[in-house]
């Protein structure tokens, strides 16, 4: 018998150590299947150390768990080594905004089984600056600090909730800033509080944020919260992430295919739930660029 061999990374840091007790259940399930599953932790190795293996065509799959920032990080680095191989992810973050888009489960060992399926789903992501990428949401604004200064402790204990609590502490610090965006070349200027990309519907952990985005359509999705009062903000941002903002009067809505976003450098901004770089933003999207389990 000849098995195929899928290579499972890892973070055990990532959210809950639940992949440590499924590896012994879930190794032996793909073997049953006729697929090899070889672990590798990202916690001791590189990932130059799994490449070699990856280019010499050993593996005809990628099993990665960890949450949103620890799959950003490998996906960007099999993309950067032109490694094209279909993808499957086992959530283990606070958010699981990409494995939420794509409809996964939400449990680590129901989404271990997905890739025995053999489904498959080639998505948009986005391209930054020509040389980086998200998969789920580009954001800036000055509270953004909260996705990636909340404590572990209370991300493992009350999930993406935890970010909101963080961030309600400052609404009364809140300010605008004078945001420049050209959406496929027309020019826009915007007094902003937060801007978000997203490539398909769901952001900082919440479902159908955007009912008209799509993972495989070949746009990118802009939403700007223009400058309002900070009484304002909280039924704004709490309609938005029921997905009810058509209507919001300070909110405004764009789909494109490229957007280039200009405002202050000092603007914090992260990809995927991670801290990101500085402004100005160069962001278009690559269509259908990844292939996931689905």
């Amino acid at each position: 018998m000849v098995l195929e061999r899928y290579l499972l990374i890892y973070n055990r840091a990532s959210g809950s150590d639940n992949i440590n007790s499924l590896l012994t259940e879930i190794v032996p399930i793909y073997q049953e299947h006729g697929i090899l599953l070889t672990p590798f932790c990202l916690n001791i190795g590189s990932k130059n150390d799994f490449l070699p293996l990856l280019k010499n065509d050993d593996f005809s799959g990628v099993l990665i768990s960890g949450g949103d920032g620890s799959i950003r990080s490998v996906i960007s680095f099999l993309l950067d080594n032109s490694i094209d191989l279909p993808i499957g992810i086992l959530p283990a973050g606070t958010c699981n905004d990409l494995a939420n888009s794509l409809g996964l489960p939400r449990s680590i060992k129901d989404a271990a089984l997905v890739p025995l399926k053999g489904k498959k789903l080639a998505i948009d992501v986005g391209l930054i600056n020509g040389e980086s990428y998200f998969f789920s949401s580009c954001a800036g604004g000055y509270f953004m600090p909260a996705t990636y200064d909340t404590p572990s402790r209370a991300k493992k204990n009350i999930k993406q909730f935890a970010y909101y609590f963080r961030a309600a502490t400052r609404f009364t610090s809140f300010k605008p800033f004078d945001l420049t965006v050209s959406i496929d070349g027309n020019l826009h200027k915007f007094s902003a509080i937060m801007f978000a990309i997203a490539t398909g519907s769901q952001i900082a952990g919440f479902n159908n944020i955007l009912d008209e985005a799509e993972l495989t359509d070949g746009k990118l999705d802009l939403f700007i919260i223009d400058d309002c009062s900070y009484l304002e903000l909280p039924n704004i941002v709490f309609n938005i992430f029921r997905g009810q903002f058509s209507n919001q009067k300070h909110v405004r809505y764009f789909q494109a295919e490229s957007f280039y976003i200009d405002g202050p450098m000092n603007l914090p901004v992260v990809f995927d739930g991670e801290k990101g770089g500085r402004l100005p933003l160069s962001i278009r999207v690559s269509n259908k660029r990844v292939r996931f389990f689905v």
